[in-house]
């Protein structure tokens, strides 16, 4: 997305943990990153978020080009839902592009609320609209 992440960018995310892919028969068919802790983009919002909890923030998802339609973000949020539960959070911010009818239809079908408007902070799109949106995680059952 304009240039980010570059090649370094992807590497140093990686080494941190903050990218996880999604791979299918050796290839790498999705992408997105996961950034812990307050996002400055989600601090003002024409809006309102679900709850102010701790979060995980997805960023950058990404599908090849020749299966998009077929599932695949779906498919990164569940996991990337799985591993942030296991990181103990519940909640999950995600922005996309006003004009990203297919990656609206994904959060949509995924359980993800548009819950208003933000302006992202920093970087090559800074300042730019975005639809944010929020998901809270089923409440995870207790054993008696």
């Amino acid at each position: 997305q304009k240039g980010e992440p570059d090649r370094e960018g992807l590497a140093a995310g990686a080494a941190k943990g903050q990218i996880r892919v999604l791979e299918e028969d050796g290839r790498v068919i999705g992408m997105i990153t996961l950034l812990e802790g307050r996002d400055p983009s989600y601090a003002k919002i024409d809006g309102a978020w679900l709850n102010d909890r701790p979060y995980v923030g997805f960023h950058r998802v990404c599908v090849a080009e020749d299966l998009k339609g077929r599932g695949i973000a779906a498919r990164l949020f569940s996991e990337s839902e799985a591993y942030s539960r296991n990181l103990g959070y519940d909640d999950i911010r995600i922005d996309t592009h006003p004009d990203n009818r297919s990656m609206q239809r994904a959060l949509d079908k995924s359980g993800y609320r548009p819950c208003g408007l933000i302006r992202l902070s920093g970087g090559s799109e800074d300042g730019e609209l975005r639809i944010a949106y929020q998901k809270t995680l089923q409440a995870r059952s207790q054993k008696s």
